[in-house]
């Protein structure tokens, strides 16, 4: 039997589980259930470490723009043009808005993580009920019972466990809606 391997470690577990399953769908030409889980897969802390760095650049653009802020003060003080002041608040502006925009990026993927983290820990144990209550029909498939009963009960099983992962995949879109506000450039440069 082939081990799944997948991004995020319950769904290697759930296809684990499923193994028996897969198998049985095989022998009578049902969806494989274990193909289902890779609509889902995802890794989360691959999610979590881009969203951490994407809030230590948004840091560091807050550094930078405050650094930037009391050049211009000091220029503007010292003398210079009405013009350079517009300028500097033109590009601090900037920072400011790349520095938010940042932060806000880093947020969201968090959020994402934490969800797709949800949805795959859920999916996993949805469907681990779903093949521990199918486990008699599948072992009698495995040896051979074509009665119409266990063919009924392993083709519901699996279509049970497509059924789960496709509600799982439709909250995506919630995360999707998130992502679409930072789609747009952050600053507009000048």
């Amino acid at each position: 039997m082939t081990v799944e391997v997948f991004e995020h470690p319950a769904l290697s577990s759930a296809a684990a589980r499923l193994s028996a399953l897969r198998a049985a769908a095989g022998r009578l030409g049902v969806p494989d259930p274990v193909a289902a889980l890779r609509h889902l897969d995802c890794s989360p802390a691959s999610i979590r470490a881009s969203a951490s760095a994407v809030d230590t650049g948004a840091l560091a653009v807050t550094a930078a723009q405050t650094e930037f802020r009391a050049g211009a003060d000091h220029a503007e003080n010292g003398g210079s043009t009405e013009a350079f002041g517009t300028w500097a608040d033109t590009v601090d502006g900037q920072y400011m808005a790349a520095a938010r925009a940042a932060a806000s990026t880093a947020a969201v993927g968090v959020r994402i993580a934490e969800r797709l983290d949800e949805l795959a820990g859920s999916v996993s144990s949805e469907v681990s009920e779903i093949a521990a209550s199918a486990e008699p029909s599948v072992a009698a498939v495995l040896t051979g019972d074509r009665s119409a009963e266990v063919v009924s009960e392993v083709s519901a099983a699996c279509t049970a466990v497509i059924r789960a992962v496709q509600e799982k995949v439709a909250a995506l879109a919630e995360l999707a809606a998130e992502l679409e506000p930072l789609t747009a450039p952050a600053v507009q440069l000048s």
